[in-house]
């Protein structure tokens, strides 16, 4: 099978992560570390489109970026404690982290693109944006949004705070695949069952941790389970989430196979939970 063409856009960013076992400064962000999945399951490499600033260069050698000269005066940085519950998020730089302007260098990228992934960590894309850009794709090109930068928004002291996808309804049904945790949302089962009765192709999955996760239909869950590690096995759980996101994508354009899609995203997620960041 040839390896399909993949663009990916969204934030970037610089984390500084202080997690189970480990405290680091790394880029970070779900478009790269999805990227990333790709480049070492699957010998992949991606195209990363993003907004970012000369402080970004050092972090982003191993990836490939458009535009391939910063666009920014500097890059969004986030400070991650996944100590805590909830997690806890603090986001610097956030007006640098704006949409990239869709040149007509980018609008061919996506154009080429057989996976088309959108991933936010800021509520900044707009509706407008999204349909742009996504006019851009070929009609049967793979669709995948992980949204969630729509459900978040920064305080005035930088403290990543909830906030409502009110654009849901317009964007999901611009999509294939739509995939969140429930700790995106308090009532993460109850929109995306709501969202999915504005569409008949989106296909919306909710993560539940250790519990596994969830295709969400405008009537009743079908939940597809993992085995749960134990908190003492766990090395580092920032990315996590992104590696799940990416084994879907990928596992159900070879398949199409949203079931064993979910599976094999078990299996890669604990894997990256045990998994020894690279310093």
């Amino acid at each position: 099978m040839t390896h399909p063409n993949i663009v990916i856009i969204g934030h970037v960013c610089i984390d500084h992560n202080t997690t189970e076992n480990a405290t680091y400064t790394n880029w970070g962000s779900t478009v790269l570390y999805i990227a990333q999945y790709f480049q070492q399951a699957h010998n992949i490499t991606p195209t990363v489109i993003s907004a970012y600033g000369p402080d970004m260069t050092p972090y982003a050698t191993h990836f490939t970026l458009l535009p391939k000269e910063p666009n920014r005066t500097s890059t969004l940085i986030y400070e991650n404690d996944t100590r805590q519950i909830p997690r806890i998020w603090r986001a610097h730089n956030t007006t640098a982290a704006t949409a990239p302007e869709l040149t007509p260098e980018l609008s061919e990228a996506i154009a080429q693109a057989d996976i088309v992934i959108v991933g936010t960590l800021l509520p900044n894309y707009s509706v407008e944006y999204i349909r742009e850009l996504l006019s851009h794709a070929k009609p049967d090109s793979l669709k995948v949004l992980c949204p969630q930068g729509y459900f978040r928004t920064v305080s005035d002291n930088g403290l990543v705070v909830p906030r409502d996808f009110t654009e849901g309804p317009q964007i999901i049904p611009l999509f294939d695949l739509v995939i969140y945790s429930e700790e995106d949302h308090p009532r993460a089962f109850a929109v995306a069952s709501e969202w999915a009765s504005y569409t008949n192709h989106t296909h919306i999955i909710v993560t539940e941790g250790p519990m596994g996760a969830s295709i969400v239909t405008a009537n009743k869950p079908i939940h597809i389970p993992t085995v749960p590690l134990s908190p003492d096995e766990i090395v580092d759980s920032v990315g996590c989430g992104d590696v799940f996101d990416a084994t879907v994508t990928y596992s159900y354009y070879v398949h199409k196979d949203l079931d064993r899609a979910i599976r094999d995203a078990h299996k890669a997620a604990a894997a990256k939970l045990l998994a020894i960041p690279a310093q």
